[in-house]
């Protein structure tokens, strides 16, 4: 179980001070694929940072099963994303030299689970590509690698800012699809930052932002 509890987050802009996040709460459940919704400037990516331990609230609570990340040394806050915590991004961030393999095999040998690479790989669909680069294939393709490598590590949390945003629609709801049923197959908590309103259909759980603060938290019953 994730909880966020009253989070806050300030940034100093020149003199002045803005809430980034003001004052969120809610919870996060494995096996859930949670959508958060909102425009730009909302507060979805800062969100994702604080779940990520990638950055601390001013104030507030961050509960993984129970421990406030939020309080932890950098060494251990460091261990924590790095056993627990998978990051997919729009771009990929895909190590150019490197085959679809060996992109993949780097994330898991992180946690010991390089004798699973090429079932992760077929799991994303991309058994016959082990052996090309990156530039050698398509953009939805790339960005299933990027997935493959990031549940390589087996996290408890998968956190996806905008995967689909390079993505033609079409690549991109296959590519939602494909992290619902991560998150359902595995009892992996899936969070997704996206401005497409539609993927809220097949979302467990939406949250929509405005302005730093949770106007709507919902769970949608048929989703499935």
């Amino acid at each position: 179980m994730i909880c966020l509890k009253k989070i806050v987050k300030k940034y100093k802009s020149g003199s002045d001070e803005i809430a980034a996040l003001n004052d969120i709460s809610t919870e996060i459940s494995a096996g859930e694929f949670t959508v958060v919704l909102g425009p730009s400037g909302s507060g979805k990516s800062t969100m994702l940072n604080m779940l990520g331990g990638m950055d601390r609230p001013t104030s507030g609570q961050i509960l993984i099963n129970g421990e406030d990340i939020s309080l932890l040394s950098e060494k251990k806050l460091t261990d924590y994303r790095r056993k627990n915590v998978g990051f997919v991004f729009q771009f990929y961030n895909l190590v150019e030299n490197l085959t679809t393999y060996e992109n993949v095999g780097i994330a898991a040998n992180l946690n010991g689970n390089v004798d699973k690479v090429l079932d992760i790989i077929k799991d994303v669909g991309l058994e016959k590509r082990i052996k090309n680069f990156p530039n050698q294939l398509s953009g939805g393709e790339m960005q299933r690698v990027a997935i493959a490598r990031a549940v390589a590590k087996s996290p408890k949390l998968l956190l996806c800012d905008e995967p689909t945003g390079a993505l033609d629609v079409a690549t991109g709801n296959k590519i939602f699809d494909l992290l619902k049923k991560y998150s359902k197959n595995k009892d992996t908590a899936v969070v997704v930052v996206t401005h497409n309103p539609e993927v809220a259909e097949i979302a467990d759980h939406v949250i929509r932002l405005r302005d730093g603060k949770i106007v709507a938290d919902e769970r949608n019953s048929s989703s499935d």
